[in-house]
């Protein structure tokens, strides 16, 4: 025996869903349990040797039509850390714990 059923969606309510508090809660935690793997590697910046820790921001927003959280190296050297180190993507695996 087979039951159909229907679900009737909004694509207002969708979008208010993904654009939510919640959803942006659950994303910035994603984000910092990066950003916290990227500064456990103790890569440090400017100078010989490294004087700064690497400093890593996360930023989360809801606007536009879904929330994002982005993870950044907020250094100008960020860039060469990354094509170096693939700090950023190998701390990918880090979000799914959180």
């Amino acid at each position: 025996m087979a039951i159909r059923v229907r679900f009737k969606h909004s694509r207002k309510g969708i979008g208010e869903v993904l654009r939510s508090v919640g959803v942006q809660g659950v994303l910035h935690a994603k984000g910092e349990a990066i950003a916290e793997q990227v500064r456990a590697s103790g890569i440090r910046v400017d100078g010989t040797p490294g004087d700064v820790e690497l400093p890593v921001t996360v930023t989360t927003t809801g606007k536009g039509t879904r929330a994002r959280t982005y993870v950044t190296l907020d250094h100008p050297s960020g860039i060469a850390v990354e094509a170096k180190h693939g700090v950023l993507t190998s701390s990918v695996d880090a979000a799914k714990d959180a």
